[in-house]
């Protein structure tokens, strides 16, 4: 498990902030973030006028592992 103070998580945190940030300002309302479900968690849950938006952030620091489009798993996608 990865320690919750980790430069990993923290630079998670950071692009969901920059992504939500980016969102609001193209006129996306945020309802909840870190959201719990079932199945996982979803980072961004949005509204853009009347649609649900779902929003997966994905950071890497380098494209070494790939790119993060890269690295959406189908299980994710479900």
């Amino acid at each position: 498990m990865v320690p919750p103070n980790s430069q990993h998580l923290q630079d998670g945190r950071r692009a969901e902030q920059l992504a939500q940030r980016y969102l609001k300002k193209a006129g996306l309302k945020l309802l909840q973030n870190n959201y719990l479900a079932p199945g996982g968690e979803i980072d961004l849950v949005m509204l853009d006028r009347q649609e649900l938006v779902f929003v997966e952030v994905r950071y890497r620091a380098s494209a070494s592992h790939g790119s993060a489009a890269e690295s959406i798993f189908r299980r994710i996608l479900h």
